[in-house]
């Protein structure tokens, strides 16, 4: 075939010229001039639409009527024929190209098609449809289950990525496809390439096609496959399996049950970077089974893929189940018996249900095995989608191979069709040894700028260039900062680590569509990194200390001489576990300074964000089902207003203990989530606590000044809530207290209740057991209290003794809140009494709403952050739900 092809001519242009002899294709009628034979003009119908040829008759009535040149649908009009809608190209003079399909092959050729110069009036019209209203970039896929990117980054909407270009783009799914250019043509006659009809009804008239749909997962090869397993080929199936994979999560988080088993079949690219992916999520809380027909992983990748891969899975929690295949997959249901299950769900009385996976051996020597899993992930087997769109009267009239690919000539045009071009997986080309070429993202790129080109010169008579693919390596992830890039340029190189990591994260920024989309995904990639390098960064710092003693928790010792002569080096307050403060000022907290940054929380799916609420910093907390923004709209929330303990001198939202237990809490209560970044002594003396405390109340009382989107949208504030744990815990009671003069809060604004857990109080004189203390424990708290508000009264001041006196009780008594809930821990030998005292103090004071108790049995001082999964920590905290959803 030649590599020249007839310029674009359209039936109103009298220079147009016939087809080459060359690209002619021998139509089954032999030499019968098939337009003008009377017989087969009209030989056979598509309903009540009359054809001839593939090509409905009114459409060609319909192309001599004025559009409306706003690239929209006209209706021909017939008085004998069902209207039939067709595309209204906007032009009636430039070449008309249709793409079919949206990812690498189709947006990169309309892309490339768009930055090409085009002589006179030849820019052709290009239209791009596709059945999904976002371009994927497929390879990145796997970092949304890991949380490494976010879905704009990688699945872009092609009206964003389009704005900026002629291109029009039409959200549908291709019907049926009726190619015209392989037919014989008189001279001076139509040259249309044909047309498509779209499910929607619409059709498509064209002069040139781009075949770029791409193939499609097939997962219907065993019995039960298609029922059971998930496939990993779309966005919409990498939200699936998200979706599954957080409800598993979920299902599992504190409690003892089995763990997670996630089942992958299928280790080539694809299957190897799932299992890296989801065994580095479920870390110690579930197990992935991989299993490959081969004896080995990736079977056609470069050594150095293969071996990083290889020692990644080997090194997680995989099992690998090599030299199996599966016969078949049947849900069952758990029994009453561990050892045993059952197939009927009244049999077992359970709703528990789990996959079992039939693994027949591939290779001699191994014995059939049975696999549970509770998800079946489906990685291995593609299918053509040409093969089910075309004419059922011509059903060969596009060339495939055995596996449903278009068969193509080197130029990318479809044997017998000079106008029509076949890229991606769906076309079959072969390297030049033979094999036919993978079905990735590489090999797209470089078909989608030869077609852009093949396409500009077959329009201007130009010669066509024959395809070369350029191997320049292959990459894979293999978990949040490991990949492997092997770089075919290179003989023997491979990066893996995080050193790949980095690199594949460069390649494909480079490679995202447009320039505008890739600066905006740069620059979030660069400050997710800069924020995990600070966080790492600080976390090796802090471990760099070494940890206090359990049995003092004390300050570094001064050295025995001259220590008392450096002001830098000598003591003046010792306010042990949380720090020492030195009498050059200078202050040191001997425990972690670790921090973990705000976003979404892979475990329940809460996100998170950092924002000035007035003159003071918060953290706030999003549930998953208002954080999802593809879900209806949940009813209004209620509001946590949460403050964290350490003794008003440590901690903060970002500590990884509290920001793992507000993400917990938020997401079992089903809230909105306010955390304080309150001011620490002795940097900020109290009563700056308080006065951070109350900038965040009222800041989420207002709605974020009214500008905060997530209180906006999701924020009931008939239900707000104050709680803190410790300190905590004084700041939630304080902030109570306040709330309860008159207009202190806006109208329309509820305290429902305060969530008092093991809460900081105490006073000069001894309640309960707390007489039994050793003398000096009460200087202690004296000591401590006034280093942290040098201000106040001592162990008098209202603020840590509530009820030191009438005026005091009276304010208490004067809270807002609807009801109270005091938490104690039994091992708590230092505040327990004093939260026994709280409980009985304000159910006496003439409070008059509900005031509750739970005690946590055989556990300590603030034990739920350390132990937020162990029996006593789950049911605090499904108290503390129960306490906010009644």
């Amino acid at each position: 075939m030649s590599c020249r092809a007839a310029p674009w001519s359209r039936p109103s242009a009298p220079r147009a010229r016939s087809f080459p002899t060359s690209a002619r294709l021998r139509n089954p009628f032999g030499g019968m001039n098939v337009w003008k034979n009377p017989i087969l003009k009209n030989s056979w119908r598509i309903g009540d639409v009359p054809m001839m040829f593939g090509l409905p008759s009114g459409l060609f009535r319909c192309m001599a009527s004025s559009g409306s040149g706003d690239g929209g649908f006209s209706r021909p009009q017939s008085t004998d024929e069902a209207p039939m809608p067709l595309y209204s190209w906007p032009d009636k003079q430039r070449p008309r190209v249709c793409i079919l399909g949206g990812g690498f092959g189709g947006l990169y050729t309309a892309l490339r098609l768009e930055s090409l110069e085009w002589p006179g009036n030849n820019k052709p019209q290009v239209l791009l449809v596709d059945q999904s209203d976002r371009f994927v970039f497929k390879p990145m896929l796997y970092e949304l289950l890991s949380g490494e990117v976010d879905v704009w980054e990688i699945a872009p909407y092609f009206t964003e990525l389009l704005k900026n270009t002629s291109v029009q783009f039409v959200k549908d799914s291709v019907k049926l496809l009726r190619p015209s250019d392989h037919l014989r043509r008189e001279p001076g006659g139509s040259c249309t390439g044909g047309i498509v009809h779209l499910e929607s009804g619409t059709v498509i008239e064209y002069d040139w096609l781009v075949l770029a749909l791409g193939a499609e997962a097939k997962i219907d090869t065993v019995p039960g496959s298609a029922e059971y397993a998930l496939p990993f080929t779309t966005l919409e199936h990498a939200l699936k399996v998200e979706s599954e994979l957080t409800v598993l999560e979920r299902s599992r988080f504190g409690k003892s049950s089995p763990a997670i088993q996630v089942a992958i079949v299928g280790l080539g690219y694809s299957g190897v970077e799932l299992a890296a992916t989801i065994s580095e999520r479920l870390k110690n809380t579930g197990t992935v089974k991989a299993i490959n027909f081969q004896t080995t992983v990736c079977p056609s990748a470069p050594p150095g893929n293969r071996d990083a891969a290889l020692k990644v899975l080997e090194s997680q929690n995989i099992q690998l189940f090599l030299g199996y295949s599966v016969s078949c997959i049947r849900e069952v249901y758990a029994s009453d018996d561990p050892d045993s299950m059952a197939t009927d769900a009244k049999e077992a009385g359970s709703d528990d249900k789990k996959l079992l996976l039939e693994l027949q051996s591939a290779q001699r020597g191994l014995q059939s095995q049975v696999l549970e899993a509770d998800l079946v992930l489906w990685t291995v087997g593609s299918t053509s989608q040409i093969l089910r769109l075309q004419p059922p009267d011509a059903p060969f009239v596009i060339p495939l191979n055995g596996r449903g690919q278009v068969e193509t000539e080197e130029t990318l045009q479809v044997k017998g069709h000079p106008r029509t071009f076949a890229i991606g997986d769906s076309a079959a080309l072969r390297d030049p040894a033979g094999k036919f070429l993978p079905a990735n993202a590489q090999v797209a790129f470089q078909q989608a700028d030869f077609a852009g080109w093949n396409l500009w010169a077959a329009i201007n008579d130009r010669p066509l260039l024959p395809f070369r693919f350029q191997n320049l390596g292959e990459m894979m992830t293999l978990g949040r900062n490991d990949a492997a890039i092997t770089a075919s340029f290179i003989e023997g190189l491979t990066l893996d680590g995080p050193i790949g990591h980095a690199a594949r994260k460069v390649v494909y920024c480079l490679r995202m569509p447009t320039d505008e989309h890739r600066v905006k995904v740069g620059i979030s990639w660069f400050a997710k990194s800069a924020i995990d390098s600070l966080a790492s960064l600080q976390n090796a710092v802090a471990s760099s200390f070494p940890p206090p003693t359990p049995t003092t928790n004390r300050c570094p010792p001064r050295s025995a001489a001259g220590a008392a002569m450096d002001p830098d080096s000598e003591i003046s307050f010792d306010f042990p576990p949380y720090l020492c403060q030195y009498k050059s000022g200078r202050v040191f907290r001997p425990g972690s300074n670790a921090v973990v940054p705000a976003g979404t929380d892979p475990l329940t799916g809460v996100v998170s964000k950092d924002i000035h609420v007035g003159a003071a910093r918060a953290r706030v907390y999003l549930p998953p089902d208002a954080a999802d923004a593809t879900a209806a709209p949940p009813a209004k929330l209620p509001v946590i207003i949460y403050f964290h303990g350490g003794g008003f001198v440590v901690g903060s939202p970002a500590r990884p203990s509290t920001h793992a237990y507000l993400n917990d809490l938020v997401a079992r209560a089903g809230a909105i989530g306010v955390s304080v970044y309150y001011r620490l002594a002795p940097e900020h003396m109290l009563p700056a606590a308080y006065e951070d405390g109350w900038a965040a109340v009222r800041w989420a009382a207002t709605l974020g000044d009214g500008a905060d989107p997530w209180l906006l949208d999701h924020a009931d504030l008939s239900r707000v809530f104050f709680g803190g744990c410790s300190a905590g815990a004084n700041i939630a009671h304080n902030m109570a207290v306040r709330a309860g003069a008159e207009g202190a809060l806006p109208d329309g604004v509820t305290v429902r209740g305060l969530l008092a857990v093991h809460p900081y109080f105490t006073g000069k004189e001894a309640v309960g057991a707390e007489v039994d203390f050793a003398p000096d424990v009460r200087g202690f708290m004296d000591r401590t209290w006034r280093f942290v508000f040098p201000g106040s009264l001592g162990l008098d001041d209202p603020a840590v003794n509530p009820f030191v006196n009438d005026e005091a009780r009276a304010a208490v008594a004067k809270i807002p809140c609807q009801r109270v809930l005091v938490c104690v821990a039994e091992t708590d030998v230092m505040l327990i009494e004093r939260g026994l005292w709280y409980y009985r103090e304000l159910k006496a004071s003439g409070y008059a709403g509900e005031v509750e108790l739970f005690e946590s049995k055989g556990v300590g001082h603030a034990f739920h952050f350390d132990k937020l999964q162990s029996p006593e920590g789950v049911q605090l905290q499904e108290r503390l739900v129960e306490f906010i959803k009644k």
